[in-house]
């Protein structure tokens, strides 16, 4: 079993002992605009064939990380398909699509890992669970290294459309009332939620 093999909310129920809660989790965040990099970039991606999640991932997800980098000078790493085996008997292992952490001096995921975002091909329904699985993973492996605050977010995208989770003292907060896009009028939005998350996180 994989974190891709996690295919509903209550399967982290049953074998997590979580509650879910359906709520708003950012309220009043300030927009941040778009830099003139990630406009061209996401310009320019506009006119390619993303018809699979590895395009979408390429060309669309990882501008929109690589822009929060550079918002907060590199002091997070954003560590992309990587294997997170954390504990295998629970079927916490496989790959997540990007992790965030702010451990910047290691080639290796390090702790504390604080944002997990899971991109789909075709609906952000499908990854919530897999999102949830690789978010109690990585608060057992902060739990396990002794760092963390205790919260970690997540997200599921399919680079069209972002919502956002967080877990907590074991209840997984999902907000599919506010979803975020990659249009003109939303994506100030989308960056300062994500920018809101990694402030949490650094000192």
């Amino acid at each position: 079993m994989a974190y891709s093999d996690f295919v509903s909310i209550s399967q982290l129920e049953d074998q997590f002992g979580i509650s879910q809660n359906l709520t708003r989790l950012f309220v009043g965040v300030r927009p941040v605009s778009a830099s003139a990099t990630l406009t061209t970039e996401l310009y320019e991606s506009a006119s390619l064939p993303l018809l699979t999640e590895k395009a979408k991932s390429e060309f669309l997800i990882a501008p929109i990380l690589k822009e929060i980098r550079r918002l907060n000078n590199f002091s997070i790493s954003v560590f992309s398909g990587y294997n997170f085996d954390v504990e295998a008997e629970k079927g916490l292992v496989g790959f997540c699509d990007y992790l965030f952490s702010t451990e910047t001096h290691s080639i290796d995921i390090k702790a504390p890992v604080f944002c997990v975002v899971e991109a789909k091909n075709r609906t952000v329904e499908e990854g919530l669970a897999q999102a949830g699985a690789s978010m109690i993973a990585a608060s057992v492996f902060n739990a396990r290294k002794g760092t963390g605050e205790g919260v970690i977010y997540g997200c599921v995208t399919t680079a069209y459309e972002w919502v956002f989770l967080r877990l907590q003292d074991n209840i997984l907060d999902i907000d599919i009332t506010q979803r975020y896009s990659l249009e003109e009028h939303s994506l100030p939005y989308l960056l300062g939620v994500i920018q809101h998350i990694v402030e949490q996180f650094l000192d």
